[in-house]
């Protein structure tokens, strides 16, 4: 399981955001002949959202996140929050619904192989996580 930590400048909230991305592309499992191969994506992905205090970080340190996402050939992406509650601000400009619903999905959509399939896309959170995220 390769452990990735990448920011990248979301325009809809106006900064860089840090990320932890877990990939298993340096998994081998047995082709048709018993040959040892990389695993191939696209993978299916879990948006996992951090709780009020918390940072992209959480989930690594409190969590066994990359030995579940390991056994299951999952991605997992976990952004920064940062104490926002993932909801739009009017008075800052930030939109959080566009930027995990839309721009965080693009992202890392085109960065990373990830599958493009709805029914292999996933968000989860903790605590201050509320609202909604749709996504295409």
């Amino acid at each position: 399981m390769a452990l990735i930590r990448i920011n990248f400048m979301a325009a809809s909230l106006h900064r860089t955001v840090p990320l932890m991305v877990c990939l298993p592309t340096d998994k081998l499992v047995p082709d048709e002949q018993g040959v040892p191969r990389p695993i191939q994506g696209p993978f299916a992905t879990l948006y996992l959202l951090h709780g009020i205090l918390g940072s992209e970080v959480d989930w690594i340190s409190g969590t066994r996140i990359q030995r579940w996402a390991d056994e299951r050939n999952l991605a997992v992406v976990m952004p920064a929050g940062e104490n926002s509650f993932y909801t739009d601000h009017p008075w800052s400009g930030e939109t959080y619904s566009q930027f995990i619903g839309q721009e965080l999905i693009d992202f890392t959509r085109r960065t990373f192989p990830l599958s493009h399939q709805r029914d292999q896309t996933f968000i989860g959170g903790l605590s201050m996580v509320t609202g909604r995220c749709i996504t295409d």
